[in-house]
């Protein structure tokens, strides 16, 4: 039988003795807040959770390769110019490469050292718009980076296109008469992605602020309940207090009781 303590006033009454142990539950578990760790770790994993995830299976198929939110696939086909080599990647959903960072830039060198092993150039989606006077997308991408070769910057840029030197990952301006369109590197994309969050800044932002007002919202709750709690009376010390009103108490075990 376990041992049980209780107290004996002078008039003989027994009651609990206040050395017995309490076994509580911690506060969230009896519909408290949960403390701010675990708050911000709830809120970590549902921001994760609710960010879109792109891989490959979200490709058009097995023969394409992911990279970021974005799939990559060389096609081989007998095309005249860079309008046919659109329509190819159009087909499977997708149009032709747009490298809009430089990590983009380096995955394609890479991709071509080990698993296409293409040709020595492959055209790029880009052109020069000689009304605006600069070079852009063809899927209207905003141009945010580019990588070209040292060259005559010179040159007449009327009808100009760029390619890839598949062994360097540098650019260089190509008439687009003479584009190689033997093979075309293929990107499948959200045009969302490409044409209004062309980096993760925003994301990135935007899951920091969620983050920092989950957790600052945990930590205001967290306290208005530890404040609550600090100033609401203790029964088990309230009820001690009308108990032990004397010195001559006296501590009887239960199971010694039984004995006698």
């Amino acid at each position: 039988m376990t041992s049980r303590q209780w107290v004996a006033s002078e008039s003989g009454r027994r009651v609990p003795s206040r050395r017995a142990a309490a076994h509580t539950k911690p506060p969230w578990a009896m519909g408290g807040p949960l403390p701010p760790y675990r708050a911000c770790l709830v809120g970590g994993l549902l921001l994760a959770a609710a960010l879109p995830s792109a891989g490959a299976d979200a490709c058009p198929s097995s023969s394409w390769i992911s990279f970021g939110s974005s799939c990559y696939a060389l096609l081989q086909s007998t095309l005249e110019n860079i309008d046919d080599a659109r329509e190819l990647c159009r087909a499977s959903g997708a149009d032709i490469i747009s490298i809009n960072n430089k990590e983009e830039n380096t995955f394609i060198l890479k991709a071509f050292q080990t698993h296409w092993h293409g040709p020595q150039y492959i055209s790029l989606g880009m052109f020069f718009d000689t009304d605006d006077d600069v070079f852009k997308w063809y899927d209207e991408s905003k141009v945010n980076f580019t990588n070209w070769m040292e060259e005559d910057s010179s040159s007449e840029l009327l009808d100009t296109c760029a390619t890839m030197h598949t062994a360097s990952g540098g650019w260089r301006k190509t008439s687009c008469e003479h584009l190689p369109v033997t093979e075309v590197l293929c990107e499948a994309t959200p045009v969302y992605e490409k044409k209004y969050l062309p980096d993760k800044t925003w994301t990135t932002v935007l899951v920091i602020i969620s983050t920092v007002i989950v957790s600052v919202s945990a930590a205001f709750l967290w306290f208005l309940y530890q404040r609550k709690v600090s100033s609401a009376p203790s029964t088990t010390q309230n009820f001690s207090r009308q108990v032990l009103c004397n010195d001559e108490l006296i501590l009887i075990d239960e199971e010694n009781e039984y004995t006698a």
